[in-house]
């Protein structure tokens, strides 16, 4: 965001990192990193935005101009929209990845982390362990709009009171379930460092 004096504020949420906005001179949350006061344009008062991060995974830069972390990220999906053909040639420079690997570089494409991935997978019927450069025009552009489902559906979760206590995915963390397209177990695995749960019987391999 911009603000005053030509700044500008770079968050970056992690996997745990939130925003919550409270009345002015209300108790700090647990967790906060970082408070910010702000007053109304019409003078009815002040409140106060925190930016909670119980894992400190989260970052918050305060800059003149945009940094190199920052400009290097591909677009971000619901922002910015994503050229599938754009997408393709971008994967078809990943020879020796997979698309799991290529989906977890933010130079790719920004915002997408393990989940989003393991998710916008397994609803576009990709194995993770395909290679990114082996997919199908077809395939990507089936994966562009997996994506918006799956933050879709997590943006839709994150509003629920009760979205720390309950799974609101339908593959992540729920090894040994049965998957709800095909029935066969879901299986996890480890993928460039990160734990990677996918349906052996509906997600297609491309080699």
């Amino acid at each position: 965001g911009r603000l005053a004096r030509g700044l500008r504020l770079f968050v970056h949420l992690g996997m745990t990192g939130w925003f919550e906005r409270a009345k002015a001179g209300a108790d700090a949350p647990r967790f906060e990193r970082v408070g910010f006061e702000l007053a109304r344009a019409d003078a009815r008062g002040r409140s106060r935005i925190s930016f909670t991060d119980p894992r400190r995974w989260g970052r918050v830069v305060l800059a003149g101009e945009d940094f190199e972390a920052w400009s290097a990220l591909g677009p971000d999906p619901l922002l910015d929209g994503v050229d599938p053909d754009v997408l393709l040639r971008r994967l078809a420079r990943s020879k020796k990845r997979t698309i799991k690997e290529a989906l977890l570089d933010q130079t790719v494409l920004a915002g997408v982390g393990n989940i989003l991935s393991i998710e916008s997978l397994w609803k576009a019927k990709i194995d993770p362990r395909s290679r990114a450069s082996a997919l199908t025009a077809k395939q990507v552009r089936t994966l562009e709009q997996c994506l918006h489902w799956a933050i879709e559906r997590a943006l839709k979760s994150l509003s629920r009171r009760d979205h720390a206590e309950i799974n609101p995915f339908v593959v992540y963390g729920r090894k040994g379930e049965p998957c709800p397209r095909c029935g066969a177990r879901f299986k996890r695995i480890e993928l460039a460092g990160r734990t990677t749960t996918f349906c052996p019987g509906c997600q297609v391999r491309s080699r």
